[in-house]
């Protein structure tokens, strides 16, 4: 395994892949900040929205729920009052980082091409690359998309519970999992082929997802290096599609 994440981040810093990075996460911060400027009228506009979360020292995250007994309580103890913003704060980063993760895994998806075409052209010039439909490829992003939104609403209540708030990871690794093995499945498989692979090497795909994901969760570093992710999988993928083609 050593040997494949060396040669994977290798593939990563060539420049073709390494611009490709750089590419689709300028895409994404131009779209998040369009996304921002529009939907808070401007950017000046962000700014007093920052600004309202401090009144006279007083943070005003749960000001609206103050007539609860057990709120009103913890508020007017500083340690209380300090750790609820703190988790709030934490929780709302928790969140921009979810969706702009999210952003970024879809624009480098339409970039996953690019990265599998030279992994292909390096190591594995004799496999052919067949991919699926358009088609098959919005129904799995909307049906994605979708089942990791509910997951995160459900298990959203857990935030506040010591241990338990880590449940609030699944549906990002989820959506994670799903979408960095199939936008490199979905350009090198057929659907037989797709199946076939996740089927058989559930464990050793969700395993190396996982070490990803893990890498994936370090702010800025996590994101650029999101091509590698694309890399390393390739490679596996490539090999599993390399013993399904041989001649019985």
């Amino acid at each position: 395994m050593s040997e494949v994440i060396a040669k994977s981040f290798k593939d990563f810093l060539s420049p073709r892949i390494f611009m490709t990075s750089i590419s689709s996460l300028g895409i994404t911060i131009f779209i998040v900040l369009l996304s921002l400027y529009f939907a808070f009228d401007g950017f000046s506009a962000i700014k007093n929205e920052i600004m309202l979360v401090f009144k006279e020292g007083h943070w005003l995250f749960f000001e609206d729920f103050k007539d609860s007994f057990i709120v009103d309580f913890l508020i007017k103890h500083a340690i209380f009052s300090i750790m609820l913003n703190f988790l709030f704060i934490l929780g709302f980063g928790l969140v921009i980082y979810y969706i702009f993760f999210m952003i970024y895994s879809f624009v480098i998806g339409f970039f996953s091409g690019v990265v599998i075409d030279d992994i292909k052209q390096k190591y594995y010039a004799d496999i052919e690359l067949n991919g699926l439909s358009i088609s098959a490829t919005i129904w799995f992003y909307i049906k994605t998309i979708f089942i990791a939104v509910v997951l995160f609403l459900l298990l959203l209540p857990f935030y506040f519970i010591p241990v338990l708030n880590l449940l609030i990871f699944l549906p990002m690794y989820y959506f994670f999992h799903k979408t960095l093995v199939y936008d490199v499945s979905s350009i090198i498989n057929t659907k037989d082929e797709y199946k076939s692979i996740i089927q058989t090497n559930w464990i050793g795909l969700k395993i190396k997802t996982f070490l990803c994901f893990m890498i994936a969760l370090i702010p800025i570093i996590g994101i650029i290096l999101y091509p590698f992710y694309i890399v390393y999988i390739s490679h596996f993928i490539f090999e599993q599609t390399k013993l399904l083609r041989q001649p019985i």
